[in-house]
């Protein structure tokens, strides 16, 4: 098949949002949509560090649009991207998406059997020194779904907060819309009804309660108990897929920050759904590191190790315990430390939610009483979209 890439200037853009168009009425490859050909510069003049969702920490939200205005596929909250990012193997993630991609580093090397540190170093590979390019088609199902469209397509972006990133930042050069136009007699896509999964968020807040003690012997300072049984209203009525976990990290003003990493899920968490009444997951459901790493696995693929491990350790003085200390890698260029950064879990629901969805979770982890913390949820709902009358909507039943 022979392509060539059309250059599309931006319709509008500014430090807020940006929209682009494409016209349609030529074939193009819906795999290959991509931003490229633009540059970062940083306020301070400091290098541009991205957090877990990488170059994606730029985009804050993302619509694709058809010619009749209708919504055929949305991200609102990229933290979902984490998950694609981390299914790439420690050796591509270091010499391949490091560069193109500007994830953040979570590939390790083994010097020794007794000796691991993280590839990272300080001071290189920064998003304002090499060339970056963001893959749209990355972030819809729809798009992947596809293979060859004459559609006419409106993309939408919202960018980040650009305060939120650290240090802050600015395109010095903004970005421009490739899109591979095909030049063979490869047909347009015959179906007329594309299914794919769309991802719907959705956010419980939580309370500390009274402090743990969990026995005389032991005493654990400063950590407080959590836990909610909560019914979920945004996925009534749809077919949902995976629905994954997780509780961002806040600043000291009780806002999320925009690096997608996650508090640690140590100490006693538990993690189960109820479906219709039914309990998804026997056993007290997600319990353990082991369960959440196979669960996530199981559902969403193969994984790196940091996705689900928190790593911590308790010190002990005089026969008790008093204090809980991280214990992990640490990457200079984000002066974090790898301990809990990367605490997902998964339940894979595949299934029809006619009634109602409950979550279960239980933690002990938070150390504040006054301070809300937030569990966030981003589930995979089907959705359908009839191309012949541009009709979309949640996947409940075979369309005609």
């Amino acid at each position: 098949m022979e392509s060539k890439s059309i250059l599309i200037l931006p319709a509008s853009i500014d430090t807020h949002r940006a929209h682009y168009i494409i016209s349609g009425g030529f074939k193009y490859l819906t795999k290959k949509i991509r931003l490229t050909d633009f540059n970062l510069v940083n306020r301070q003049h400091k290098p541009v560090y991205f957090g877990a969702k990488g170059i994606y920490s730029l985009i804050k939200s993302i619509q694709f649009i058809n010619r009749q205005g209708v919504v055929l596929d949305s991200l609102t909250n990229t933290d979902y991207l984490i998950f694609k990012l981390l299914k790439s193997s420690n050796a591509v993630q270091r010499d391949i998406n490091r560069y193109l991609f500007q994830n953040m580093c979570d590939s390790v090397e083994t010097l020794s059997p007794a000796q691991l540190e993280l590839t990272e170093q300080v001071q290189k590979q920064d998003a304002t020194k090499i060339g970056c390019y963001i893959d749209l088609s990355f972030t819809s199902d729809y798009l992947m779904s596809r293979n060859i469209s004459d559609d006419f397509l409106t993309i939408s972006i919202e960018w980040a907060d650009q305060d939120n990133i650290e240090y802050g930042y600015s395109f010095s050069r903004p970005p421009s819309l490739y899109v591979d136009e095909v030049l063979t007699m490869e047909p347009v896509d015959s179906n007329d009804i594309v299914v794919y999964n769309t991802v719907i968020p959705d956010k419980i807040v939580m309370y500390a309660k009274n402090p743990v003690l969990p026995s005389n012997q032991y005493q654990i300072n400063n950590l407080l108990s959590t836990e909610t049984e909560t019914r979920l209203n945004s996925y009534n009525q749809q077919i949902v897929n995976n629905m994954f976990f997780y509780i961002p990290r806040q600043n000291p003003n009780g806002s999320i920050k925009n690096l997608g990493i996650t508090y640690n899920l140590a100490l006693d968490t538990r993690i189960n759904l109820i479906t219709d009444g039914v309990q998804l997951l026997p056993f007290s459901g997600l319990d353990t590191d082991a369960k959440r790493m196979a669960h996530l696995t199981d559902a969403n693929g193969v994984m790196c190790l940091p996705s689900c491990g928190s790593y911590y350790t308790l010190s002990s003085k005089v026969g008790h315990f008093d204090n809980i200390d991280d214990v992990g890698l640490f990457n200079p260029n984000l002066n974090l430390l790898y301990s809990g950064t990367h605490s997902y879990s998964c339940i894979g629901v595949n299934k029809m939610i006619v009634g109602e969805i409950i979550i279960q979770f239980a933690s002990k982890l938070i150390n504040d009483n006054t301070q809300p913390m937030f569990l966030q949820t981003l589930a995979e709902v089907k959705r359908f979209y009839k191309r012949s009358t541009g009709q979309t909507g949640n996947l409940t039943m075979t369309p005609k």
